[in-house]
């Protein structure tokens, strides 16, 4: 917490800190890790970095004042705490439970919303080109996707399958939304419903459940999520600037 309010107040030392903090993520999990170098541990150390640095992102890029940093460090400093008590328990217990996959699940919603918000807010305040918010956008949402599987033990016979199918829908929605004059936080609230529905919908496809009745339900989610993207930039974003 010491470090994020630090980079909040001295802006010039983000390099600096963030690489404390990349250093000190690395350490703190292969000690929980039992100082092995397994592939639960790197997922760890992927998840956990993840989520510290969108929010740090989310953090310098949003000019936010005061108080509003204070409530985005508590919500960094809570969802990461989550992230370790999570992974600790499952590297001790040797399995997932229940419960840890719901709430990561939750976790990782929050964190692509931060992530995505933060990669479009840096590509604009550095004046980069879309090419490279396609690319961090497909990391990402690779690295969600296999999350998931791994932590609901699905098959990944087919992983690379549905990881390239749902980055070349996240980057098509990238091309068609770059030009697109909304507010950022929209369009990142608009891919983490994207992700939701495509990655639920694979889950109980693999799972041997996916029935009529399930489909109907992501039809009238996804309808209804709509809705409310469209009512909200009407509320919010078009009714101010007509008046």
């Amino acid at each position: 917490m010491v470090a994020l309010e630090l980079i909040y107040f001295f802006p010039t030392w983000l390099f600096s800190v963030a690489l404390v903090i990349l250093v000190m993520i690395g350490a703190f999990v292969w000690w929980i890790g039992n100082l092995k170098a397994t592939k639960a541990v790197w997922l760890f150390v992927c998840e956990l970095v993840w989520t510290i640095f969108a929010g740090i992102g989310f953090l310098i890029f949003s000019l936010l004042t005061l108080w509003q940093t204070q409530l985005v460090i508590a919500l960094i400093v809570f969802l990461a705490g989550l992230v370790v008590y999570w992974h600790q328990n499952s590297i001790d217990n040797k399995q997932w439970d229940l419960a840890a996959v719901n709430w990561l699940s939750l976790v990782n919603l929050l964190v692509m919303f931060l992530a995505t918000a933060t990669l479009m807010l840096t590509v604009q305040f550095y004046s980069l080109g879309v090419f490279w918010l396609m690319i961090g956008i497909g990391i990402q949402l690779v690295l969600a996707l296999y999350l998931l599987f791994w932590r609901q033990g699905m098959p990944d016979k087919k992983f690379w399958l549905y990881a390239v199918l749902l980055a070349w829908v996240g980057e098509q929605l990238i091309w068609i939304t770059h030009a697109w004059h909304k507010s950022i936080y929209l369009k990142a609230f608009l891919f983490v419903v994207i992700y939701y529905l495509y990655s639920d919908f694979v889950a109980h496809y693999l799972r041997g459940n996916l029935t009529a009745k399930i489909i109907f339900e992501y039809i009238v989610i996804a309808v209804v999520l709509i809705l409310v993207i469209f009512l909200f930039d009407w509320i919010f974003l078009l009714i101010p600037s007509i008046v």
